[in-house]
């Protein structure tokens, strides 16, 4: 499955990394590149 953030913000990030800990494919996007 592939999955998709738009924003790493305050939300955004523990959510995403949480997939990512799951072993889920992530295509991120922030307007910040340290975000990313």
């Amino acid at each position: 499955m592939d999955i998709g953030f738009i924003g790493l913000g305050k939300m955004g990030f523990p959510m995403a990394r949480r997939l990512i800990e799951a072993k889920h494919q992530l295509v991120v996007f922030d307007t910040r590149k340290e975000a990313v």
